[in-house]
């Protein structure tokens, strides 16, 4: 027995940039038991399954999988289906845009493709939150023990450190630069030591404002507890807990509020993510996040 497979390089044009995952485009004939051990086997940031849906209102359902657990929802996954259900012609799709729900275990997304000469050139899909938000955060002499920054300063460009949380905590923290971002170095000693565990963030989400003309546009960056010195994990889940972030500094401003998140840029495998916070409705904010994608590799996984 056997099953075809694609790999996808999400959030971005350009292969080998953007973050990894990979996706079986006819899951039917697969177990959760089977579909665990193919996702350790391929060992990419997510594995997607994608199954056909129950719903006569949904065009497929997913699964998601890393290499150790399944996951109620997972953006780059979200997006990498996207594009290879519109690539693969799995999906009925024309010219221009194209709009159709997936179904997940967190439940339907509404999802987006444009296809243009029969190729898919941005996937977006929408997802909904409601934010919690916390001033309590460790000081500026923490921050800057926590991050390894000497020049650490606690305002930057009308920002100030906030924990805020959708489906997990993230501490927001600005840095004043690009420079100060790539420097950041997780200190795990100081993070132990000071008031951050307290918060029950499990990530610092450090960001910079970009001196780009096209608007809004932020580098970012995760690091924290949960995560290797050396590692550079996608932003994508922390994508609308920053835009609730955001709105907070930014209220008074008309909705949508459209801006760029990049990821990546100082250690290769850069992701551009095109973000619009289209509503804030009591306290519930409607995200759309988009991209592009490229297509890496395809085969058979022999089972």
């Amino acid at each position: 027995m056997s099953c075809d497979f694609y790999t996808v390089d999400v959030f971005t044009a350009e292969r080998f940039e953007g973050a990894q995952i990979a996706v079986i485009p006819d899951a039917s004939a697969l177990n959760e038991e089977k579909m665990q051990k193919m996702a350790a086997e391929f060992n990419l940031w997510r594995t997607v399954f994608i199954l056909p849906s129950e719903q006569a209102d949904a065009a497929k359902q997913l699964r998601i999988f890393n290499a150790k657990k399944e996951f109620q929802f997972g953006g780059h996954a979200t997006l990498a289906a996207i594009y290879t259900l519109a690539k693969q012609e799995l999906i009925e799709v024309n010219e221009g845009l194209n709009s159709f729900l997936l179904k997940e275990n967190y439940g339907d997304v509404a999802c987006q493709v444009t296809m243009k000469n029969g190729e898919p050139i941005f996937n977006q899909f929408m997802t909904q939150a409601k934010p919690e938000f916390d001033r309590f955060t460790p000081t500026e002499d923490e921050l800057s023990d926590i991050l390894s920054l000497t020049s650490y300063h606690f305002s930057v460009k009308g920002f100030t450190p906030m924990l805020a949380s959708t489906h997990l905590p993230y501490l927001f923290v600005p840095v004043d630069n690009f420079a100060s971002l790539s420097a950041a170095q997780f200190n795990y000693k100081a993070w132990s030591e000071s008031s951050a565990p307290a918060t029950f963030a499990n990530a610092l989400f450090l960001f910079s404002v970009s001196n780009s003309n096209d608007g809004l546009h932020f580098h970012c960056r995760l690091v924290g507890p949960a995560f290797g010195l050396h590692e550079d994990p996608p932003i994508g889940a922390a994508i609308p807990a920053f835009a609730g972030y955001l709105n907070q500094f930014l209220i008074g401003q008309n909705l949508p509020l459209s801006f760029v998140a990049e990821r990546g840029a100082f250690v290769g495998r850069k992701s551009i993510l095109h973000v619009e916070l289209l509503s804030n409705n009591e306290g519930e904010i409607s995200v759309n996040i988009g991209g592009e994608a490229v297509l890496v590799s395809e085969g058979k996984v022999y089972l």
